[in-house]
């Protein structure tokens, strides 16, 4: 069987309210990866954020909360100290609102940050997601370097690109975004499209599981 590793970025609201209901009508996990973004962003934008009551209910059904930093930057241009504030900062917040917190992380934009690596392995992440695209040998792929594929827009070709790297030993992980999303429409799933999709993975006997699952396996 096929194994597609589901995850989706940046705490949208919409994850919430569009895509958990999807996901819990086919037996599905996931990884949703949480930001804070700065505070001038929250100030404009903060409707579209879940906050800590709605990751709470996206664990309460069953789904892995995992590490995309506070702020969502560039990680290879931070210091060691920095990178460390901005995990540390996230996993505190996740800690104290109640949130037990997967052992995966996000790099935020996507990038391999290697001088970030280090760090994440001393704080116990299992694996670190990158968007280099390919399939996740889970046996030979650095865990702190796994590939996936972003999927966004209306195009099909690009959903069945993405879960073609997928074969009956190595996961191909997708990243979602915002379903829809309003605020970065460049990553924007319109909910008609993520719903066939998803409809394709259960009919086609796809398995579908989070991050901290594959990683556990």
């Amino acid at each position: 069987m096929k194994t597609i590793v589901l995850t989706f970025d940046d705490a949208v609201t919409s994850q919430l309210t569009n895509v958990a209901p999807v996901l819990k009508r086919y037996g599905f996990g996931a990884t949703f990866f949480v930001c804070r973004f700065t505070d001038e962003w929250r100030a404009q934008h903060g409707e579209y954020l879940m906050g800590l009551d709605e990751l709470r209910e996206l664990q309460r059904q069953g789904f892995e909360i995992g590490n995309h930093t506070w702020n969502h930057p560039n990680m290879q241009q931070l210091s060691d100290e920095e990178n460390a504030r901005e995990v540390d900062s996230l996993s505190e917040w996740l800690k104290n609102g109640g949130i037990t917190e997967a052992p995966v992380f996000a790099y935020p934009g996507g990038p391999y940050a290697e001088n970030a690596a280090p760090l994440l392995r001393e704080r116990g992440f299992l694996v670190a997601r990158t968007t280099e695209k390919g399939a996740w040998d889970l046996r030979n792929c650095d865990p702190m370097r796994v590939p996936s594929t972003p999927v966004q827009g209306t195009d099909d070709a690009l959903f069945l690109k993405a879960i073609s790297y997928a074969d009956n030993t190595r996961p191909a992980v997708i990243v979602f975004h915002g379903v829809p999303d309003i605020v970065h429409p460049w990553v924007h799933t319109p909910p008609e499209c993520f719903s066939e999709w998803m409809k394709y993975l259960h009919d086609h006997d796809y398995r579908v599981i989070g991050m901290a699952q594959a990683a556990q396996e």
